[in-house]
């Protein structure tokens, strides 16, 4: 089978592999339908996210059909379509039992995409309990968004929103972005939102929540929104790692800016401001609590409309294409203005439905 293997920066092909099998009693061979770009991937192939092991298979938003079960599977069975939760932890180590089971410390060797064989190939090695069955109405495209959307409901968890009268804002309109502005809209808070390229912003404005406007920058935005550019805003996520020092400076009391950018950038905050003003600068990554569970359960019940986000789907031959949408130039080896309007960019890696 194919797999889209990883060698160093830049340095990545399809490569021939051998088919996978089961080895232990919990494990599940899944035939990979569709698996979905994620901008890890593009930090990965371009070396500005350097944490992919040598030789792994890229790809972790994924969705798929049951091949082979292992000896002591009993949930699933050869056929079962389902969805793959790429996240695993042991259980067993302290940030497991202290409830940080997405910094599991041995989770490396077991990251998918990362350290461990991922999605963009022909089969995947699951656990299990990693694995949930999808409902014959939801899609396999409609499956992958599974995943980041439950590192959005994780984040959207941290902020703890107890009131929906806020001023909030969403910076960037990528895949991200807008999986958390849907996600603030089902809380009850209609966040606006800033993006400045052009392409991003032509996909975006057809496909935000009710209500939720868009801009190309904080100035207009916050005169457009509330008359007054040095208006505080109670609630900022910044997607794009670019905007922790503005925004910070415009942070009402109480405050909060959540960042999921995984972006190598240094930012200087003063210390003062965060006790006087009672400010939360926080932090955000993977699935936690149970946020798998809920985000496949918000597609499947239709609560977020993630169809509405994936604006291309590429065959696996043209991955090359398909990783240009997204800025990533594999044969120029740079990367590359956003030009056609797009939001999340999948892969189809066989015809199962």
């Amino acid at each position: 089978m194919l797999a889209l293997k990883y060698h160093q920066a830049w340095n990545v092909g399809l490569q021939q592999v051998e088919p996978l099998s089961c080895i232990e009693p919990d494990d599940v061979v899944v035939d990979i339908a569709v698996c979905g770009i994620c901008g890890t991937d593009v930090g990965i192939i371009t070396g500005s996210y350097p944490v992919a092991v040598s030789g792994t298979t890229l790809g972790h938003e994924t969705a798929g059909v049951v091949a082979e079960i292992g000896s002591g599977v009993t949930q699933f069975q050869v056929g079962d379509r389902v969805v793959v939760n790429p996240t695993y932890f042991c259980g067993h180590c302290r940030m497991c039992q202290i409830g940080n089971p997405n910094h599991c410390e041995r989770k490396f060797g077991t990251e998918a995409g990362v350290s461990y064989d991922g999605a963009f190939a022909g089969q995947y090695l699951a656990k299990e309990n990693l694995l949930i069955k999808l409902d014959d109405h939801v899609s396999m495209e409609e499956a992958s968004l599974t995943e980041p959307l439950s590192c959005t409901l994780t984040g959207v968890d941290k902020l703890g929103i107890t009131h929906t009268n806020i001023r909030a804002v969403v910076a960037g309109a990528g895949p991200m972005g807008m999986l958390y502005i849907w996600a603030l809209y089902e809380r009850g808070v209609k966040a606006f939102m800033v993006e400045k390229n052009e392409s991003r912003m032509q996909f975006a404005k057809d496909n935000l929540p009710p209500e939720c406007q868009l801009y190309s920058d904080f100035d207009t935005a916050l005169m457009q929104e509330y008359g007054d550019q040095s208006t505080l805003i109670d609630l900022c996520v910044d997607t794009t790692g670019q905007l922790t020092e503005y925004v910070f400076d415009h942070l009402a009391p109480g405050g909060k800016l959540l960042n999921v950018a995984l972006k190598d950038k240094h930012a200087s905050l003063d210390i003062m401001k965060i006790a006087d003003k009672s400010l939360s600068v926080i932090g955000s990554i993977d699935s936690l609590n149970n946020s798998f569970e809920r985000a496949y359960a918000m597609i499947r019940d239709g609560v977020i409309p993630v169809g509405r986000l994936i604006s291309q789907t590429f065959a696996f031959k043209d991955y090359q294409q398909a990783f240009l949408i997204v800025g990533c130039d594999l044969t120029a080896k740079a990367q590359v203005p956003l030009n056609t309007p797009n939001c999340k960019v999948l892969i189809r890696i066989s015809d199962l439905k």
